[in-house]
């Protein structure tokens, strides 16, 4: 992919900040120049300062407010080249909140979710599996919306339809059509209450190996299992006090670590 041509895409992206200076660019120019500078040096001891580098860049870009698909995929791919495999699963699921249906992303957070170390027998920290087919996009709220009104306003229009011709299969189309409303109005209510769940308990990944976690939140506490966390596991955040997280693993696991071990996503 040209760079040049991402920049200019980059501006142009909605994203409700001011528009990209010449910091910006050559910030930009710096991300991309240091990413190839790994490529270069693929299997030297170089490889990983150069792709650090250039997800340092690409972060540094995301926090002067420049949000899309396209950079957050830059960045993870380019902490996951460096060895920052927590960095890159944040990276791609940042992606993902903007984009649910960006196979590249999709793809990308898969594989690197792969790369997570479980201790052999253990499901502790481990993402369900989807049973959703990947080639199948996912319902968006815009589309759910969309179809939310116009199964409403069909069923209207069928309804008044049926009460002039009295006939009975407009009648069970208008029931149809109203039923349809309804799962997709308590589909989009589920999906703002989980909306509503990310943005009160942030995504953390644990970023480093062998972490446990504890009963409470300090390591004078009974460890809740005996089997340890590795780095890129996921869970959501419950409370913080005093330097220790509670965290939420996939399964619904709870316990504390500290909040040395964790990357969040709201930091």
């Amino acid at each position: 992919m040209s760079y040049r041509v991402f920049a200019l895409l980059l501006l142009l992206i909605p994203s409700g900040v001011r528009g990209a200076t010449d910091a910006d660019r050559r910030l930009l120019d710096q991300a991309a120049a240091a990413f190839q500078q790994g490529v270069h040096a693929r299997g030297t001891s170089e490889e990983t300062k150069w792709f650090r580098k250039s997800a340092t860049a690409f972060e540094q870009l995301r926090l002067r407010g420049f949000q899309s698909p396209a950079l957050l995929r830059d960045e993870g791919n380019a902490r996951l080249l460096a060895n920052d495999l927590p960095g890159a699963i944040l990276a791609y699921r940042r992606g993902l909140e903007l984009a649910p249906n960006d196979r590249g992303l999709r793809t990308r957070l898969l594989y690197a979710r792969a790369q997570v170390a479980y201790p052999p027998g253990s499901s502790l920290g481990r993402q369900p599996i989807s049973r959703w087919p990947p080639w199948l996009p996912q319902p968006t709220p815009t589309a759910g919306w969309v179809v939310l009104f116009c199964m409403y306003g069909l069923a209207w229009i069928l309804l008044g339809r049926w009460w002039v011709t009295h006939d009975t299969k407009l009648l069970t189309g208008a029931g149809v059509s109203m039923g349809l409303a309804v799962v997709i109005a308590v589909g989009l209510a589920w999906h703002f209450s989980q909306q509503h769940e990310t943005m009160t308990h942030p995504l953390v990944v644990i970023a480093q190996d062998d972490v446990y976690l504890f009963k409470g939140n300090g390591p004078l506490y009974e460890r809740r299992y005996h089997t340890p966390l590795n780095r890129g596991v996921e869970a959501r955040q419950r409370l913080e006090r005093h330097g220790w997280l509670q965290i939420e693993l996939a399964g619904g696991e709870i316990g504390w670590v500290p909040r040395s071990a964790v990357r969040s996503d709201a930091s």
